[in-house]
C-alpha cells in the first residue's frame, strides 16, 4: 500500500489558555499555545506517523495508514463546529476546521 495522498481532515479549538487539534483521518492530537502551533505540531506529527508506517510491513501499514477516529468522535466534531459557526461560541474560545496536506 503506497502512502495516502491529497487533504487531511483536521479540527482545532482553543482559547487564551491553551489550543487541541485533532487530525480525524489518522486519530493523532496534540496541543499547543496557539492555532499555529498546534498547526505546525500536528502537520509534523502526520508526516512523522505517515513515515514510520512506511516502513512497516505491509499488513501493518495498511492498518497504520487505514487507522481513523471513531465515527462518533468525527461526528461530535462536526456537530460542535457547525454549532460554533450558529451560534457563535462562548467569547474567545475558537473552532475551525482545516485541510493538512497528506505527507506522500
Amino acid at each position: 500500500m503506497a502512502a495516502p495522498t491529497g487533504s487531511l481532515l483536521c479540527f482545532a479549538r482553543g482559547n487564551d489558555r491553551g489550543w487541541e487539534a485533532i487530525c480525524v483521518d489518522f486519530d493523532i492530537a496534540v496541543q499547543g499555545g496557539s492555532f499555529d502551533a498546534v498547526r505546525t505540531l500536528l502537520d509534523e506529527a502526520i508526516a512523522s506517523y505517515v513515515a514510520d508506517a512506511m516502513e512497516e510491513t505491509s499488513d501493518v501499514r495498511a492498518r497504520l495508514l487505514a487507522r481513523r477516529a471513531p465515527w462518533h468522535v468525527r461526528l461530535a466534531l462536526t456537530a460542535r463546529l457547525i454549532a460554533f459557526n450558529l451560534f457563535r461560541g462562548r467569547r474567545g474560545d475558537v473552532r475551525a476546521s482545516f485541510p493538512l496536506a497528506c505527507p506522500a
